[in-house]
């Protein structure tokens, strides 16, 4: 089957692409960087806002189901996830093609431990826009959780070609793959090049999977190094506590 083309718009000066842009006309730069940003909800669908391609069906999200959409977000956020499930399908009824909306519901539905529905949620979006990068990790998510891990690789393999130098959430995916079929020298690539797109930290389990990647490698000054930069990033993370067993484990010296 025939890709859609792909163009800039006239005079765009950001690296958005629009992929079948066809329904829509005249769309300058500037609305199309304002129209992803009101998508931005969580960890994917803020890749996909800053993805390099962007497909009509967003562009066409008509202004009622984006304020649906806005509240959704928001009462997600505030973990209200009756009140979020209730907007997001209001956003869905006025726009059916709504993928963010779909992705979005997945996790709300994820929350609520209906992990079924949710990887259904996450595979409409992914059947509406295919070149949306948002569902694929949604679902990598899913199958991360499955330890399926060659669908884990394959997920993240999907997401990294449609943004291959923007994405930590995708590398991060394919660095967890690599490292649980132990494919290691590509884990730490991937591990450590969505450490150096995530300069604000929202990723500090980066580090965690690094100390694993290196514990494998057998690099305990590697490992002990990523779990230090992990406790220093997220001293109350969940994790935290096995974090720092594992670091008076290996740095304590052997009893003589």
């Amino acid at each position: 089957m025939p890709q859609p083309p792909k163009f800039m718009p006239e005079g765009a000066a950001d690296p958005y692409t629009l992929v079948n842009p066809a329904p829509i006309m005249n769309v300058s730069s500037a609305e199309i960087s304002r129209m992803m940003d009101n998508e931005s909800c969580n960890s994917w669908t803020e890749s996909g806002v800053h993805g390099p391609t962007v497909s009509a069906t967003r562009l066409a999200v008509p202004g009622k189901a984006s304020s649906e959409y806005q509240k959704a977000c928001g009462a997600f956020k505030g973990r209200k996830l009756t009140d979020a499930k209730a907007h997001l399908h209001k956003a869905i009824d006025l726009y059916p093609n709504y993928a963010a909306a779909y992705v979005v519901l997945g996790q709300v539905l994820q929350s609520e431990n209906k992990n079924e529905e949710a990887q259904a949620a996450c595979s409409k979006a992914q059947e509406l826009d295919p070149g949306y990068v948002a569902p694929y990790l949604c679902l990598a998510e899913f199958a991360a959780n499955d330890g399926d891990w060659k669908k884990l690789a394959e997920l993240s393999d999907r997401a990294l070609a449609l943004d291959p130098l923007g994405n930590p959430y995708s590398l991060y995916y394919s660095a967890d793959a690599g490292l649980h079929l132990n494919q290691l020298m590509q884990a730490e690539m991937h591990a450590q090049s969505a450490v150096k797109l995530d300069p604000w930290h929202k990723l500090p389990e980066l580090h965690l999977l690094l100390a694993q990647i290196y514990e494998a490698a057998g690099n305990v000054q590697g490992e002990i190094a990523q779990l230090h930069e992990f406790l220093k990033d997220a001293p109350n993370f969940k994790d935290a506590p096995k974090a720092r067993a594992t670091l008076a484990r290996i740095e304590t010296p052997p009893a003589k």
